[in-house]
């Protein structure tokens, strides 16, 4: 299949395979008020349970996959509280985190579209990465020049490439992002508060990209808020997961 006609292509099986989250979902497009009361625990506030996680949709070769999955570990899984992987973001250039199990392929791509009018969604981002050699954790970061902007809603997905000459067999997760504005007496709670207090408030607020990219800074000292902020949203099964060096653009995709 030509890879220019692939997105089209998977958002096609997307709406088969998966009609429950159907990428055409929009979030609402709102102006956060008052921040809300901080609790000691560090949880979602709005995180469905999961069981095992299913948030990998896969393609269409018959149970084939490149994927190799470990006893009590998920697929291909992004690091979001609920299965639909909707998030809200403030940032322009917000960050993605996946946890990518034990896999033969040895590239993946993230693909970022817009929802635009009476034109339907079109691509503003797409790359591809070297995987990593082991399992674990990655983290994407869009670029400026594919900054996100108020108002829009946009629908991404993180493929890993199970065969380059045949891409019906990737592997891949699916979600949504918003990015909207903050009020001013939100935005003072966040620059008076701790980091690890800051990240309570970014999750009680549905910004998923700031909740985690903030605590993975944490995380060497702060293990426990770690674990349990994954714990919150039944993905403590990848708590223990190392964060690899990715994506660094492939040259030739």
């Amino acid at each position: 299949m030509h890879l220019s006609n692939y997105s089209l292509y998977l958002r096609k099986l997307f709406r088969i395979i998966s009609p429950a989250i159907l990428i055409t979902s929009f979030l609402p497009t709102q102006l956060l008020a008052q921040p809300f009361p901080i609790k000691i625990s560090l949880k979602f506030p709005s995180g469905d349970p999961r069981g095992t996680p299913e948030t990998t949709v896969g393609g269409g070769k018959r149970g084939v996959s490149c994927i190799t999955l470990e006893k009590g570990k998920p697929s291909l899984t992004a690091l979001m509280p609920k299965r639909d992987n909707k998030s809200l973001t403030v940032s322009g250039t917000p960050e993605f985190y996946f946890y990518v199990p034990k896999t033969q392929a040895t590239k993946e791509e993230f693909v970022l579209g817009e929802f635009i009018l009476k034109k339907g969604e079109e691509d503003i981002y797409k790359q591809t990465f070297t995987l990593p050699t082991q399992p674990g954790i990655v983290k994407l970061q869009l670029p400026v020049t594919s900054s996100l902007k108020i108002g829009s809603t946009y629908t991404w997905y993180f493929l890993i490439i199970c065969d380059p000459e045949d891409r019906s067999g990737d592997q891949y997760t699916v979600g949504t992002i918003e990015k909207i504005v903050i009020s001013p007496s939100l935005q003072e709670a966040l620059q008076q508060a701790t980091p690890v207090k800051r990240t309570e408030i970014y999750a009680h607020n549905d910004l998923w990209p700031e909740t985690v990219s903030n605590m993975v800074k944490l995380r060497t000292n702060q293990p426990n808020e770690w674990k349990e902020l994954l714990e919150s949203v039944g993905l403590e099964m990848i708590a223990e997961e190392p964060l690899l060096q990715c994506c660094q653009a492939n040259p030739n995709p």
